[in-house]
């Protein structure tokens, strides 16, 4: 019975072998045109008022992030975790 099954498996992946092999490439999306929106005035005009400062000082328009992830540079989350650590022992 094992070297049944042995045999089927080794059949269907002789099989998805061969159809990936012979299945049709698609095209690559890199080489059609940029989508219309790349070039589009209002999109522009968005994405470089983003990146403006705001109206509040240099100091405070930055976050301060760890890993990608925002976070606190004080730490003070860090210390309630502590504290909620010891309260659950």
């Amino acid at each position: 019975m094992e070297m049944i099954i042995g045999i089927a498996f080794v059949v269907i992946w002789i099989w998805c072998i061969y159809e990936a092999m012979n299945a049709p490439l698609m095209p690559d999306d890199y080489e059609d045109p940029p989508p219309d929106w790349v070039e589009d005035p209002e999109v522009l005009d968005f994405l470089e008022q983003m990146d403006k400062t705001g109206p509040w000082p240099e100091e405070d328009d930055k976050i301060y992030t760890v890993g990608g992830l925002t976070n606190d540079k004080s730490g003070d989350f860090m210390k309630f975790q502590k504290k909620q650590d010891k309260r659950s022992k």
